[in-house]
Parts: C-alpha cells; sequence; structure tokens
C-alpha cells in the first residue's frame, strides 16, 4: 500500500512536545557566508564551470528585491521596540524574553570603510572558511557537515562562488583575522564587557591560585564571532538556538520572529506554520515561505499575534531571545555580524574534520537535555510511540488522505526510515495513535 499522505485540512491544533533532531555545539569564532539563492536549483556537471562570482563594484550594485520584500515596520506588523544603544545597555535588554531593534550600533566601526566590498577583498582576501551545499549545511549544521564541506577563503568565495546557489559559506569553527575584530569596535554589551575584562565577577580560588569565574562558560557572553556575507533573497529557514545578537553592516534582513511559548508544547502547530507539509515539501527558502505560505491566513495569524515581522536596515542590531523561531531573507547584498551566548573564539578546522561523512550513520542515543542545545533547526526524527500503541493497532487514520493506513502500517513506514517526506507526514497523525506520554522525546 501506499504510505499515507495528508494535508493542511486533515488536523486540529494539538501534539506533542518540540525536540530538534539534532544540537551541535563547539566554542568558536567563526565566518560565515551565505551564497545566493539566485537562477536554477539544479546542480549540473559543469557547475564550477560557470562564473558565479560577486563582479560588482560594492554590496550596495548587487540585485536587490526591496519592491518585493521591504516594508515600513509598522506596528501592526513588526511590533518589535527599537532602542538606542544607550537604552539597551541601561535596560539590559539582552537579559529579557523579548525581541528588540537597536539603532546606531556601528556609529564609528572601522566596518563601515574596512568591510566594503573592494576594500574587504583588499584588506582580508585570504582569511578561511567552508562552503558547501545550503541544504546539507543547514539539515546537519555546519560543525558536523563534514566531507560535504570544501575549504575556500573570502576572495574566492566572492569572486567565483558567491552567487552559486549550490555554495553556501558557513561555518562556526573557522578563526577570522584579528583585524576583523577590531573593526566591530566598540562591541555592544554584553560582549563589550566580556572582551574588556573576561575575568569580570570571577572570584579568587586557593585550590586553584587563580580566579575562576562563577558562571559557567555556556552562560556568557563570550568573544564569539561570526560574519555573514550573503546575496539577496539567502537566509537560513526556521531554525533557534540560544540568546543572539545580528548587526547588519551593508545592505538589509527581512525577519519572521515566532515566540516559543506559542509552539514549545504544540508540535502541530509548529509544523503547520513552518512548512509546506500539505505539499509533502520538507523545506522551502525564506522567500518562498513569504510568497507562499505567508499570505494565509492561519499563518499570517500565527505571527500577527504571536510573533514579528520587521525589516533590520544597516546600523541596527536584532536581539533573538532563547528559543524564539526565526528565519532571515536578505534584501540586497548584506554584511553582518553576530554572536551567540555560550559560544566562545574559534581555532580553525583541521583536515580530518572534512573527512566524517555525516550520511554514514546517525548517532541519537546522547542524552541531551533541551537546555544543552545550541541552535536547532526544526526537524525531528520520525515518530514511533515508544512504549507502544495504546489504541487498536488496526485503527484506520480517519482520513482520507491516509490512503487506508492503520496506526500499526504508520509506525512501521516510521519505523523503517521512510523517506523524510513520508516521515514528515506521519508525524501529524502521531497523536492519533501515540499519547503525548508514550511519544518519543
Amino acid at each position: 500500500m501506499h504510505p499515507p499522505k495528508f494535508t493542511s485540512s486533515s488536523f486540529r491544533q494539538g501534539g506533542r512536545p518540540y525536540a530538534s533532531h539534532r544540537a551541535f555545539r563547539a566554542s568558536f569564532l567563526v565566518i560565515c557566508i551565505l551564497a545566493s539563492i539566485v537562477g536554477s536549483s539544479q546542480e549540473t556537471d559543469d557547475v564550477d564551470e560557470v562564473d558565479y562570482g560577486n563582479h560588482n563594484l560594492e554590496w550596495e550594485d548587487g540585485p536587490s528585491s526591496w519592491e518585493e520584500f521591504g516594508h515600513d515596520n509598522d506596528p501592526s506588523v513588526c511590533g518589535l521596540q527599537v532602542l538606542t544603544v544607550e537604552e539597551w545597555e541601561a535596560g539590559r535588554y539582552w537579559e529579557g524574553k523579548k525581541p528588540v531593534l537597536v539603532s546606531g550600533v556601528t556609529d564609528g566601526w572601522p566596518a563601515l570603510n574596512n568591510w566594503k566590498k573592494q576594500e574587504m577583498l583588499r584588506l582580508y582576501p585570504d582569511a578561511e572558511a567552508t562552503m558547501g551545499d545550503g541544504k546539507v549545511v543547514g539539515e546537519t549544521g555546519p560543525d558536523v557537515a563534514g566531507k560535504n564541506l570544501s575549504p575556500t577563503t573570502v576572495k574566492e568565495f566572492i569572486t567565483k562562488h558567491m552567487y552559486n546557489p549550490l555554495k553556501y559559506f558557513f561555518d562556526r569553527k573557522i578563526a577570522i583575522p584579528k583585524g576583523m575584530l577590531q573593526d566591530c569596535n566598540p562591541f555592544p554589551m554584553p560582549t563589550r564587557a566580556y572582551l574588556e575584562d573576561p575575568l569580570a565577577g570571577s572570584i579568587y580560588a586557593p585550590s586553584k591560585k587563580k580566579k575562576v569565574r562563577t558562571k559557567p562558560d555556556r552562560e556568557l557572553w563570550r568573544d564569539h564571532l561570526a560574519i555573514s556575507i550573503g546575496s539577496d533573497l539567502q537566509g537560513l529557514t526556521f531554525h533557534h538556538h540560544r540568546e543572539a545578537w545580528n548587526i547588519v553592516i551593508f545592505g538589509k534582513k527581512r525577519w519572521i520572529l515566532w515566540d516559543h511559548a506559542r509552539w514549545k508544547d504544540n508540535n502541530t502547530i509548529q509544523w503547520r506554520t513552518t512548512r509546506d507539509w500539505a505539499n509533502g515539501q520538507k523545506h522551502i527558502t525564506g522567500a518562498d515561505w513569504i510568497r507562499r505560505l505567508y499570505p494565509e491566513p492561519e499563518r499570517e495569524h500565527e505571527i500577527r499575534n504571536y510573533g514579528h515581522d520587521c525589516i533590520q536596515h544597516a546600523g541596527q542590531m536584532m536581539f533573538v531571545p532563547e528559543r524564539w523561531m526565526h528565519m532571515v531573507v536578505n534584501i540586497g547584498d548584506t554584511v553582518s555580524v553576530i554572536s551567540e551566548v555560550g559560544l566562545g573564539i574559534g581555532e580553525g578546522k583541521k583536515p580530518e574534520d572534512f573527512l566524517y561523512d555525516p550520511n554514514a550513520s546517525s548517532d541519537d542515543s546522547e542524552d541531551e537535555s533541551e537546555d544543552d542545545e545550541e541552535w536547532s533547526s526544526d526537524d525531528e526524527a520520525c515518530p514511533v510511540c515508544s512504549r507502544g500503541l495504546t489504541v487498536d493497532e488496526n485503527r484506520i487514520i480517519p482520513y482520507p488522505e491516509a490512503n487506508g493506513a492503520s496506526c500499526a502500517q504508520m509506525l512501521q513506514f516510521a519505523a523503517a526510515g521512510v523517506q523524510q517526506e513520508v516521515c514528515d507526514q506521519m508525524k501529524m497523525a502521531e497523536t492519533i495513535c501515540c499519547p503525548p506520554t508514550a511519544a518519543t522525546p
């Protein structure tokens, strides 16, 4: 028989708590450059022979989709507080639970000159990072993408690959030149406080004969930095992680943010909002989500009432609280710098890091608590009742789209590790066959 296929009209709200399929962690300073989603997404044998380089004079000369994706941040759409740097620091908003925008963060930064396209190529051409298929990097995470990544440099990527839709420049472990760090001074709080005094708040430990911090590293804003350079319409699809800030130096970003409190105990509403599961699509680009899915009343209601839809302009910082689901779409070629709580300076990748095959095996047996996760996509493992069915195994899924599948047959499909499309569809019917207490956590 055919696996069940469900549509958006088949389910009511409900479900089990969200669980990520993989958390990937590290302490690192990073460069991340986002490749453009331009033209065909079909890979060809001669893809590397095509010139995908960005040959514009400056970032502002690249294509921009402002007319389609820009808006004026009307309070009924965006609804975020827009703070000054002084207000951000006085109110210690990084300790809060709501996203905010902060203006004027890059005032006086050397990066306003040194990170212009031509200056960046002149000053930092050999800064190293890695690139790979954006879909692979997004699904596995950059730290464990292994052999799916290849090393490159800032100059090589920008001049040869930036507009290649299959080249995604993202790595959270790559160290960057010291000069690029200095170009971002003064850093925003609380990152600046750590850089000025890494031992602030520490106490002297006689047994160790030195000062030690009272907070664990994972709770500190440290010296982590990510540099993102992406072309028009690029950006990661829905995901979440620890608290982070993102500062745009050139270009603009459109953000869709969604409150964790709304979806944390409702797996169904999370999937109905973030995925095009009605058409069997696991992931779609952020631009496509805004074009096709966002206008639907159910999704628009969720974001307008429990989230935010905002434009971030150059010079502004977006603060994203812990576990707020979000996605970003670049408007024009965009350069930004990012930091996340708990992460530290990177030391670069080793040759053996590129030998790992993330597709060879998957070990999800680690006992990882939700608090240990630093960044997760909205993927989950196929649902299987952990203590067996508590309903009649012969019960037929009560929707015509299920093609007559019973609960037992549905779980067999899941346990067999079928294609992700079918797995996605099974998640939506899991609560019919598995009570929340028996579902895989």
